[in-house]
């Protein structure tokens, strides 16, 4: 008791200590909670998957949701680029240049019964912003990796005056298409970052039984995007509403310039504001055919693709709004499972002294347990014939 009362300020940091341990291991520390509809398949990969299980422990230092968007951007920004194995450049058959950034071909062969896993970046983004996901993936599973860049992004040429911050399933469909074609024989698992997730989930939708993925995992989805852009927190919104001006209009104005309405575009302040005004530079009439051809909630119940679905519920980009009023339809959807945590932040998700990306490791355990899953039913399989 002399100890304390002779020491003050020790004392202070140390019972501040204490209650912040508290609060972290009570109220941060938490068991992610798993919706899905009950299938023997879901159950082999869910067995086979601890981290989706497991409690998530987000970094101690940096739990707060703008803390772990702050130290992701700073770490996008300051943190060197990837270098991938190739970048390609493919012409879409309106004349429109998209890309494809690959890693992991050195010493590949076609022959090679390793999957290729297809990431699709962020809005503002391109093959650097999912570096982390595409390098962890590489390093842990030793598998293809290749991002679809959309046009208009990183450094793409803008051929055609046409920009769909939310990508095209026609763009997509080509360039699934040429990796199909290289590697014929290779199973194909997207990913979907942020607005990455809606193409993904859009493509999905639209091709139902007809996908070329084997299964996917779509992070920090917002669903409607025609309600998830006006629910973005306001500084944010703001941000973000100024980075797609800077980032698409100002980088290619030459070629957007003789679109009709492109000036009221520049004036935006907002994300919603620019989503709702997207019609102008996407090739359509009017916001309605916009949102009618692109938004992935509308197809969404048609995904027949096994599908993990992240979302944290203190997203302030992708809020937990959207997920709540989605829920209805998301838990039955057929070989799904959503992963919802209390903590992450957009697309962040840090976790250990280090902060690390624990959905990283989520992605790569849930793609090794879909591969487990479906040989292990070949095996029952040719067992069942032989007796």
């Amino acid at each position: 008791m002399n100890f304390l009362i002779s020491h003050p300020l020790l004392t202070f940091f140390f019972f501040s200590l204490i209650v912040f341990l508290f609060y972290y291991f009570w109220e941060v520390v938490e068991t992610p909670v798993l919706r899905f509809s009950e299938s023997d398949f879901l159950l082999r990969v869910i067995d086979q998957s601890p981290h989706l299980t497991n409690k998530y422990y987000p970094t101690i230092w940096c739990f707060n949701q703008h803390l772990m968007l702050l130290l992701l951007m700073f770490r996008e920004y300051r943190t060197k680029k990837f270098d991938y194995d190739r970048l390609e450049q493919l012409k879409m058959k309106d004349g429109g240049i998209t890309g494809l950034a690959w890693s992991g071909l050195t010493n590949k062969t076609k022959n090679d019964t390793n999957p290729i896993i297809v990431v699709f970046h962020t809005i503002s983004g391109d093959e650097q912003d999912v570096k982390s996901t595409v390098k962890y993936l590489r390093e842990r599973y030793n598998w293809i990796v290749v991002v679809c860049i959309r046009r208009g992004h990183g450094n793409l040429p803008l051929k055609t005056p046409k920009i769909n911050t939310m990508g095209s399933t026609s763009d997509l469909k080509e360039q699934l298409s040429h990796i199909q074609k290289k590697y014929p024989n290779k199973q194909m698992f997207g990913v979907g970052i942020s607005a990455g997730s809606g193409l993904l989930a859009r493509y999905l939708g639209e091709a139902g039984a007809k996908s070329q993925f084997k299964a996917a995992v779509a992070v920090s989805p917002a669903y409607d995007i025609e309600k998830a852009f006006h629910r973005v927190h306001p500084v944010y919104s703001k941000i973000m509403g100024q980075r797609l001006i800077n980032y698409f209009l100002k980088t290619h104005y030459e070629s957007l310039s003789k679109l009709k309405g492109i000036d009221e575009l520049l004036k935006i302040k907002t994300i919603g504001e620019f989503q709702d005004r997207l019609h102008t530079v996407s090739g359509f009439k009017n916001k309605e055919k916009y949102y009618y051809h692109s938004n992935p909630v509308l197809v969404a119940k048609n995904i027949k693709t096994p599908l993990l679905v992240l979302n944290s519920a203190d997203d302030p980009i992708c809020v937990n709004q959207n997920v709540l009023e989605n829920l209805h339809w998301l838990e039955t959807l057929p070989n799904t499972i959503h992963l919802h945590t209390k903590r992450g932040s957009h697309i962040a998700y840090f976790q250990g002294l280090k902060a690390n990306s624990w959905s990283d490791m989520v992605i790569g355990e849930y793609f090794a347990a879909v591969l487990n899953a479906d040989t292990s039913k070949q095996k029952t399989t040719k067992k069942k014939k032989r007796t």
